[in-house]
């Protein structure tokens, strides 16, 4: 279960093809947001320039096309709607950390599609991942008066991690100059750190469970309802304050780069995808809350079960899908 969290920390995202219910926001002719994978998008076309060899004139077309397409993405990353109507685009004016990772970003790009034409033009689709360090960036500058207690148990678990492997690596460059003795007084201190990062990986109370028969995710049935998708939606419950995320799931998703909640538009697609694992429970919205369309509010028996799911340590680990 562990071995989930730390490929989301490290932004662990492969690129997927659209499907027709991908909830796919288009925030210019060919740029926009697939909510269901989480990822930017953007489609390019090219054209060689007049005179070009007909032996280079495809790869030419092709990388006008990409040119073009980066351009787009660039689009796509600066329109995503993270808190309310803030989008990125108005946090990379006060925030080099939001600049510097568009710029990651777009430099991390996979060309999904590459279309050349018998016309002599090409067309280039790109997807960049939302989640991993780009969400983690967001959500830290989003959170920033209260992100230096983020994730405090998941941060000394990776402190550990990573100071046995240093330990491991040390361990075999010197080997070669080691004898036995100090080769087995390695060994012995390395299974101690092992032995001791074990306990504190399985003790904790703080760490996401695996437990049989309990759910394994919730998806949100907001069909009927004007609810827009965000990097940072909240489920209300009637006639009270949010229920989920609370400040502490916020810090917990920003620390592993951890989107709150992805989007779709069939329900049937939501149960069935991995994010929610194999036993998701559906909820129903009633309706949104204020004005800004991002923040949901469920029914009493939905925000029952959700409370309970919170208690239980359930959401520590569970994955959100709601359906628009």
């Amino acid at each position: 279960m562990y071995l989930r969290i730390i490929v989301i920390a490290f932004g662990v995202l492969s690129a997927e093809v659209s499907r027709a219910d991908d909830y796919i926001e288009w925030v210019a002719a060919n740029s926009g947001i697939n909510w269901t994978n989480g990822s930017a998008v953007a489609e390019g076309a090219g054209l060689a320039k007049p005179g070009t060899p007909p032996s280079l004139a495809k790869m030419m077309a092709c990388r006008a096309a990409l040119v073009d397409a980066q351009r787009n993405l660039l689009e796509s990353l600066q329109g995503i709607r993270v808190e309310g109507i803030t989008i990125v685009d108005k946090l990379m004016l006060k925030s080099d950390l939001i600049k510097s990772s568009v710029e990651g970003s777009l430099k991390g790009a996979v060309m999904t599609s590459r279309r050349p034409q018998a016309d002599g033009t090409c067309e280039v689709t790109l997807t960049a991942p939302i989640a991993g360090n780009f969400a983690r960036n967001v959500y830290s500058t989003v959170l920033a008066p209260n992100n230096q207690s983020s994730a405090p148990m998941e941060s000394a678990i990776q402190k550990a991690m990573f100071s046995t492997l240093d330990y491991v690596l040390s361990a075999i460059a010197s080997s070669a100059h080691a004898n036995e003795s100090s080769l087995e007084t390695a060994l012995e201190t390395l299974t101690r750190r092992l032995d001791a990062l074990e306990a504190l990986m399985t003790n904790q109370k703080g760490l996401p469970k695996a437990v049989r028969g309990m759910p394994t995710g919730i998806v949100i049935d907001a069909r009927g309802s004007n609810f827009i998708p965000s990097m940072s939606p909240k489920i209300r419950k009637l006639r009270a304050g949010v229920i989920y995320p609370k400040m502490s799931d916020q810090q917990t998703l920003a620390a592993r780069g951890q989107l709150v909640s992805l989007f779709t538009r069939d329900v049937t697609t939501a149960q069935q995808h991995p994010i929610v694992g194999d036993r998701p429970v559906v909820l129903k919205a009633l309706r949104t809350w204020g004005d800004t369309r991002t923040e949901i509010v469920l029914n009493s028996e939905g925000s029952s079960r959700l409370e309970k799911m919170i208690q239980d340590g359930v959401m520590q680990d569970a994955g959100v899908i709601i359906v628009l």
